[in-house]
């Protein structure tokens, strides 16, 4: 071992090299635990933010589901309502683009005297990058509706399922196939 050392105090280049792996090896250790910190971190807040947006929905989606109940109440005869709102799919990430369009426009006159218009519109789409390299996304909260059932119990002599129908078409903005209306005895 004294020869060891004895030989790392005469050698310049040896002590250098030596020094230099050491360093080395402990910056690559706390790169490897910093990264691997940060990306836990990073799944936790995505599993904690995704479970916060599922919930968000649901309470969207209910919360619309009452209101409409609460305004179909109010129509002349109808006792009582039920809605439930069918959704596509949960809330959806999707890129964020940097669009660039330009246009240009030529006027060209020919010799014979005629002019000619040229049109150009050029359009550039490129995904926007966070400082990670990451993909930007845009997150739309409220997820897709698909379909509408209403069931109400309606007392009077009126054709009352067309008037239910266009009311949930006007308020939702969706297809009248995608609406079913029940309507219990009177």
């Amino acid at each position: 071992m004294n020869n060891f050392f004895n030989m790392l105090k005469d050698n310049k280049n040896l002590k250098y090299a030596i020094n230099i792996f050491i360093l080395l090896i402990i910056i690559s250790l706390i790169l490897k635990f910093d990264i691997t910190g940060k990306t836990d971190a990073v799944s936790r807040d995505f599993a904690i933010g995704s479970k916060e947006n599922s919930e968000t929905a649901s309470d969207y989606v209910d919360s619309l589901e009452k209101r409409i109940e609460s305004i179909l109440g109010k129509i002349e005869n109808i006792e009582r309502v039920d809605v439930m709102i069918y959704t596509k799919n949960t809330p959806e990430l999707k890129p964020v683009y940097n669009e660039n369009t330009s246009n240009e426009t030529n006027v060209e006159t020919g010799g014979d005297g005629l002019k000619r218009e040229v049109k150009r519109e050029t359009k550039q789409n490129q995904v926007v990058l966070g400082s990670d390299s990451r993909v930007v996304e845009k997150y739309y909260q409220y997820p897709e509706i698909s379909g509408v059932l209403v069931v109400a119990k309606y007392t009077g002599n009126k054709d009352i399922y067309a008037v239910l129908m266009n009311c949930v078409k006007t308020l939702l903005d969706i297809n009248i196939n995608d609406i079913e209306i029940v309507l219990s005895g009177s």
